[in-house]
């Protein structure tokens, strides 16, 4: 029996199913593409695609892959860190990963995996490869990290989101493929009134959103503290204007800080400083499910600037205020945010690790902007020029035409939906 699939460039006839192995997690960053890639790949083929998710047993990936549920493997597999006292723990785990990979792949060979980054994504990622199963890698950083950049040589494809122009990425510019980050496609196109009414904010202000992402950023939170009780900075913030009221602040902590951030802003608000100047007008979240309302709320942002979020403020068209994470040995993050810096959807700060320095840097610039209104629409124009809105059909078709070429036929699965077989 044979069924037919609608794809890009023309309609193909299937033998057989498709089955696919999504390997990466620990964030949000390297899960979101993954699910992005999922939902176009079930519009090309009018059905869920056969999806198992090798990923962490890290909060993040349990809360996002079992809202879609999809399989789910908790892998043993740890980051290669710097000290070499882990280096025999690391080498354990990577061992029993991809042993049990192989064993998998063996029993049933999926039709291709797809890496999404990070060293979750290396042993699935790896042992396809060397069994000659079909596998890309999505690598949405302008610079690799050391994990992709092991993979880029066990690979068929990869997906990078601007062109890479390091020297080791020279050596694979026959495999690279400038598709763009893939974005959900359901964060885009909400209205904005629809968004306001689910995050309960006021319609008549403006919304800054602060966000460090799925696990949040400890030194923007601390900043945001001390802006919560800085006089002028509410004041900026409370000025009203022709068109709106003022601003409000809508801050995702991320899960782990929510706690202690909470604390601090309810301990910054009883000051004699600080009455009524607004407190409710500031709106803390652990974590944020409907990033649709988010983005769609938005009217700036301040955030790190991770691939993925890169990705979702172009897709948006949202003007932003960077602060790349400052401990990565490469900075990455600070290539990503030059890029929008360069194109004129961002103004980039440094992070000093210091949240009275941090504060009094995102208020000159955020006092800036009010002053220059035009200049924010510009960025957010900007933002959208630089989006790539089809970047997750490029990648699910890719990853179809493998399945055309290697269809699976053995219905059995690999292991119950949430069940780690790795003795996590």
């Amino acid at each position: 029996m044979t069924e037919s699939l609608d794809t890009t460039p023309a309609a193909r006839t299937l033998p057989g199913r498709l089955s696919f192995i999504f390997a990466g997690g620990g964030t949000g960053g390297h899960l979101y593409p993954g699910v992005a890639v999922a939902e176009a790949m079930e519009q090309r083929l009018g059905r869920p695609p056969d999806i198992i998710w090798a990923a962490t047993p890290r909060a993040v990936d349990r809360r996002l892959l079992t809202r879609y549920g999809e399989q789910y493997i908790a892998q043993t597999v740890q980051p290669l860190k710097r000290n070499p006292l882990s280096l025999p723990g690391f080498y354990i785990a990577w061992r029993d990963s991809c042993r049990y990979w192989q064993n998998q792949f063996m029993r049933r060979p999926p039709s291709a995996v797809l890496a999404l980054g990070g060293y979750a994504a290396g042993p699935a990622a790896y042992v396809a490869h060397r069994m000659g199963i079909p596998v890309g890698l999505l690598n949405p950083d302008a610079l690799p990290g050391l994990a992709n950049r092991f993979l880029m040589a066990h690979v068929d494809r990869i997906f990078v989101q601007w062109p890479m122009a390091d020297s080791q990425s020279r050596k694979f510019l026959s495999l690279i493929y400038v598709s763009g980050c893939p974005v959900r496609s359901g964060l885009v196109g909400l209205p904005r009134e629809d968004a306001i009414k689910r995050l309960g904010l006021d319609a008549a202000r403006r919304t800054l959103v602060v966000t460090g992402a799925s696990l949040g950023a400890r030194t923007i939170n601390d900043a945001m503290v001390e802006l919560r009780h800085d006089r002028e900075f509410l004041d900026l913030l409370n000025r009203p204007h022709e068109d709106f009221a003022g601003w409000q602040v809508l801050l995702l902590t991320g899960m782990e800080q929510a706690a202690a951030i909470g604390s601090a802003m309810v301990a910054t608000s009883d000051g004699p400083q600080t009455k009524n100047t607004g407190a409710r007008h500031w709106h803390l979240l652990d974590y944020a499910d409907d990033m649709a309302a988010v983005w769609a709320a938005s009217d700036l942002v301040i955030a790190r600037a991770g691939a993925g979020t890169c990705a979702e403020l172009t897709a948006c068209g949202l003007p932003s205020i960077l602060l790349p994470y400052p401990h990565h040995r490469d900075q990455h993050q600070r290539a990503n945010a030059r890029n929008l810096e360069q194109a004129g959807a961002a103004i980039l700060l440094t992070d000093q690790l210091n949240a009275r320095k941090n504060a009094v840097a995102i208020k000159e610039v955020f006092s800036a902007l009010l002053m220059d209104r035009p200049r924010l629409r510009t960025m957010a124009e900007s933002a959208r020029r630089q989006g790539k809105p089809d970047a997750a059909g490029q990648v699910a078709d890719w990853l179809i035409e493998q399945g055309i070429k290697r269809p699976i036929n053995n219905s059995s699965r690999v292991v119950q939906t949430g069940v780690s077989p790795l003795g996590t």
